[in-house]
């Protein structure tokens, strides 16, 4: 019966040391969590600094046990999360519908793969407003969520103030 258990323990044991897993981080200008400065109130203006340079989403993940497709690639499908709240209050999370498959390593995810510019833009409804963010304090979390594997990637979160 000891040695059953202690088969038993080992077989739990090795399954969990190659299970298949990824690990990774996405930043904002190297942080996890930043403050941004804005300019004006405008998501259009929002979505510049980001297609400009001036704010940069950088992804990257490693994995453990990844198996190879047919062309001997190893890729990794994630959900794509958009959290976003105004003074505190939860105004929308958004999971993509279509994973997107990534490569394990290091790079850079433009600012339209997540939802945030396209809900902001949205908030204020008035003629002539469209695009422009109501005041308050915003809040954005963004979250890459494997498809079939264990681990996680550390989100990262940003927050701005419009008057």
């Amino acid at each position: 019966m000891k040695i059953l258990k202690t088969l038993l323990l080992l077989i739990v044991f090795s399954s969990f040391c190659n299970a298949q897993s990824v690990s990774g981080k996405l930043t904002l200008n190297g942080k996890s969590e930043t403050e941004l400065k804005l300019e004006s109130n405008s998501a259009v203006q929002l979505f510049k600094e980001f297609k400009t340079g001036k704010y940069q989403l950088k992804f990257g993940f490693k994995g453990k046990e990844i198996p190879t497709n047919i062309y001997k690639e190893k890729i990794v499908f994630f959900e794509f999360i958009t959290t976003i709240k105004k003074d505190g209050e939860l105004v929308k999370n958004v999971v993509r519908k279509q994973p997107i498959p990534y490569f394990p390593g290091e790079m850079f995810i433009p600012a339209e793969a997540f939802d945030f510019i396209a809900i902001l833009a949205s908030i204020s409804k008035e003629k002539g407003n469209q695009g422009v963010m109501p005041s308050g304090k915003y809040s954005i979390r963004l979250t890459l969520k494997s498809v079939d594997f264990k681990g996680a990637v550390e989100p990262v979160e940003f927050s701005f103030s419009t008057n």
